[in-house]
């Protein structure tokens, strides 16, 4: 034990020694990527709990209002605290106050307006999206607190201050579930206090964030920053709202053309694969801006390891999903009652829908590095739009499980978009130069889908499912090294 106990302590302090060396940068970005991690980690382990305490229909309830919430949240705020903010940060760096302050005047305005056209439609046609009027006060106090909170927390990150905003971050992830379960227990309708007790602290800490932006107006109000919010911000509009039809759509379609309870099953098997997409935010993290220096570096050596490396991250992204699709009985008998257990055969498609989510992200790094982001609009309209009408077609034939399977046919048509843009873009800007080994990621994934989809029928059959899991174990234990090596070379840079 004593011998076991010093290897632990030596490892932390090699860790320590690491971390003090780090530069203001690398720690700033690490801990955005702790926040993170803990702020949604946080709400989907906290899934057990809920959706023990709530009937399916009630915890359809709140994945519904999550799912309104990201659309509405477009319109009223415009998306400001994303890229129009560090483009702004660089942009006017003489005055990143007065920008933060002007842009939450306008996302007040917005907001204020979204909420009047809301109400004018509600006098005339009532809960036009199956939520009472009060539950869409607190949505959009939601969406302008929260929008203040961002703003913040984008400053926070251009200026590397981290340690603040990441105390604030992990209070918004824990507490939100907390208050969530205690609303519960004094609401008549259990949906609507899950939704009270999370959006009650979004909304507390972003008062002071708005308070506190407030304070550097210093009584300007400068239009120009208005006009560069407008023209950087309302031609993403498309691309913002298609990316949500995309993740939220299907929900709403399932909770308007079969049940809630259905459409609470649905929510459950999303947020379940969701758990890959934030490992998935965190590998591009790290290897998009790695991706542009060996890029701008142009040598042989540097575009050759980005072929090599890429195709051993989509293996590895592949493993863990199939990892995810081969434990999803016991996933959902952990995170929910037997009233959930049609979830598992969601899992799959929606899991590969994940991966081909990382797919288009890496194709979209091309389009991104030179600057053509006029095509990543046009791929997110083309498969919202084929998303809609699919789910339209084959929920109402099929029933609600088909919403997994025109979801990745979606993604699937979306990664395709972004594969022919960026070849697009290469012809254009690198002498139709291949950046991937496309014929091997087109192997990769044709591989990883017909396995995936595969699984399906091995659910009943439990040795065979945990002999795959070894295997696949085995092959991580033997690759280990190559694993690791790579990891280092995406922290580094």
């Amino acid at each position: 034990m004593t011998i076991i106990w010093r290897k632990f302590q030596k490892m932390i302090n090699k860790l320590l020694r690491k971390y003090k060396k780090m530069s203001i940068m690398a720690r700033a970005s690490l801990w955005a990527f702790v926040a993170s991690i803990i702020q949604k980690g946080i709400s989907v382990l906290a899934t057990p709990i809920f959706t023990r305490l709530l009937s399916a229909e009630e915890y359809a309830q709140y994945t519904l209002y999550q799912s309104w919430y990201d659309i509405f949240i477009i319109f009223a705020s415009l998306n400001v605290f994303n890229y129009a903010t560090y483009s702004a940060m660089n942009e006017y760096k003489d005055d990143k106050n007065g920008f933060i302050a002007t842009a939450q005047i306008l996302v007040t305005g917005l907001c204020l307006i979204c909420f009047a056209i809301y109400y004018i439609v509600h006098i005339f046609y009532g809960d036009i999206i199956s939520f009472p009027l009060p539950i869409i006060v607190i949505m959009f106090l939601d969406i302008l607190f929260f929008s203040a909170f961002s703003l913040w927390c984008s400053k926070q990150r251009y200026e590397y201050k981290y340690k603040l905003m990441t105390i604030l971050s992990v209070i918004i992830g824990t507490m939100g579930p907390i208050l969530g379960l205690i609303a519960i227990q004094f609401s008549k309708n259990k949906g609507y206090g899950h939704i009270y007790g999370v959006a009650f602290i979004n909304i507390l800490i972003g008062l002071g964030a708005y308070i506190y932006n407030f304070r550097n107006l210093k009584g300007k109000f400068n239009k120009k920053y208005v006009k560069f919010i407008l023209s950087y911000c309302i031609p993403l509009i498309p691309h913002f709202l298609s990316a949500k039809l995309l993740t939220r759509f299907d929900r709403i379609m399932i909770n308007d053309m079969c049940n809630a309870a259905q459409a609470g099953i649905y929510g459950l098997a999303y947020s379940l694969s969701s758990l890959m997409i934030i490992i998935n935010d965190a590998i591009l993290k790290s290897y998009t801006p790695w991706t542009y220096q060996t890029i701008d570096s142009n040598t042989k050596n540097g575009l050759s390891k980005l072929k090599k490396n890429t195709n051993y991250l989509l293996i590895l992204v592949a493993a863990a999903n199939i990892l995810l699709i081969l434990f999803a009985p016991e996933a959902i008998k952990i995170f929910a009652t037997a009233e959930y257990y049609e979830a598992i055969y969601i899992i799959p498609p929606v899991s590969c829908s994940v991966f081909f989510t990382f797919l288009f992200n890496i194709f979209a790094n091309i389009e991104y590095y030179y600057k053509e982001t006029k095509y990543v609009g046009i791929a997110s309209i083309i498969a919202a739009v084929a998303n809609v009408v699919l789910n339209y077609i084959f929920i109402r034939k099929f029933g609600y499980l088909a919403a997994g399977y025109t979801t990745l046919a979606s993604y699937i048509l979306y990664a395709l978009g972004h594969f022919i843009f960026m070849k697009i873009v290469s012809k254009k800007h690198a002498d139709s130069y291949s950046f991937y080994d496309n014929r091997i990621i087109l192997v990769i994934g044709t591989i990883f889908t017909l396995c995936s989809l595969l699984i399906i029928p091995l659910y009943k059959y439990f040795l065979i499912r945990y002999l795959l899991i070894f295997s696949i174990g085995i092959l991580v234990l033997l690759n280990r090294k190559k694993i690791a090596k790579l990891s280092f070379k995406l922290q580094k840079h």
